[in-house]
């Protein structure tokens, strides 16, 4: 088992791993495999430990658990979302990606058969900073011109979630939550 711990934090962290036994930490693992709260303080003081290193790395429980505590916060907050949407920009038939990826091309006059499906692939594998530019640049657009602009009414809150696909590339998963003024 490998545990992260800040320096300043270190000296607590270590005497609670050498404190601990290895029974103390089954028997609080049984504890919540039966849904009870952990009774041991020493292992709810190494768990809060770990949760506030955790919560920073991606893709980790903790990160998904801080997650979707800000997203029922945000509900709480804001109201029920009506709309939820997955974006998954096409940067593979895109011309602004491969003009991203450094093609000299002008986005205007393009014709896809100019470019095969192997070399578009190959520029975005080549640049992968270009994937994540063009990304960022319609995710932004489309909250900026179509959330932000009123196509829902006025936006109240969004809130989304980065996510990567098996071929490294991102999609954005949403909830928009628009302020709908109701008129008698």
């Amino acid at each position: 088992m490998y545990v992260q711990t800040t320096w300043n934090t270190w000296p607590k962290t270590r005497a609670l791993l050498e404190q601990l036994t290895s029974q103390e930490l089954l028997e609080a693992a049984e504890e919540v495999r039966q849904y009870r709260p952990i009774t041991n303080p020493a292992v709810k003081e190494l768990l809060k430990a770990i949760t506030r290193v955790g919560s920073t790395s991606a893709g980790s429980d903790e990160k998904k658990s801080h997650m979707f505590v800000e997203l029922k916060s945000s509900l709480v907050y804001h109201g029920c979302p009506i709309i939820f949407i997955t974006l998954n920009p096409g940067d593979l038939h895109s011309p602004i990606s491969l003009y991203y990826a450094g093609e000299k091309i002008d986005p205007k006059s393009f014709l896809p058969q100019w470019y095969t499906a192997s070399y578009r692939l190959k520029m975005m594998l080549q640049n992968p900073l270009a994937v994540i530019e063009y990304f960022h640049t319609v995710v932004d657009t489309i909250i900026e011109a179509v959330f932000k602009k009123g196509i829902f009414g006025d936006l109240r809150h969004y809130y989304g979630t980065i996510e990567y696909q098996g071929r490294g590339t991102p999609h954005i998963h949403m909830t928009v939550s628009p302020h709908f003024v109701l008129s008698n």
